[in-house]
């Protein structure tokens, strides 16, 4: 929480530590919250961990890893080049690679052809879940 008192800007923490617990201990957790808090923000802005479609849990899992080792990779990316690019961002990464990386999609019949094959997996996907499902109901009927 933050207030402002007799012209001064203070902020204000609650916390359940013991009340043995030291203030410096406290004042580093808080300071440490800003870098996870921007951690969480990459993970889901370049790194997609908000788009996630998943049906179960191994699946969220697998994601969720996924985006661990991409948001690693960038993380080391741009501390190997903190020296020439002290602003570099995960962002800017990502950017940096769609441009210099090769495109499957370069023509309009490669797009068709990548729709055309992402509904065929779609539905093989579908049809799969929906003949579990039957086996699942006609075992416990």
């Amino acid at each position: 929480m933050r207030r402002e008192i007799d012209g001064s800007k203070l902020k204000f923490c609650l916390s359940n530590a013991k009340p043995a617990a030291s203030l410096r201990r406290l004042a580093d957790m808080q300071a440490a919250r800003h870098f996870v808090e921007r951690a969480f923000e990459d993970a889901k802005g370049a790194c997609g961990m908000a788009q996630y479609q998943v049906r179960g849990w191994q699946g969220w899992n697998h994601h969720m890893a996924l985006v661990m080792v991409a948001l690693m990779f960038l993380a080391k990316e741009r501390l190997a080049n903190r020296d020439t690019a002290d602003l570099l961002s995960c962002k800017d990464l990502v950017q940096i690679m769609r441009h210099k990386l090769p495109r499957k999609i370069q023509t309009d019949a490669d797009l068709v052809a990548s729709v055309e094959d992402r509904h065929r997996r779609r539905q093989l996907a579908k049809d799969f879940a929906y003949r579990k499902q039957t086996t699942i109901l006609s075992a416990s009927g």
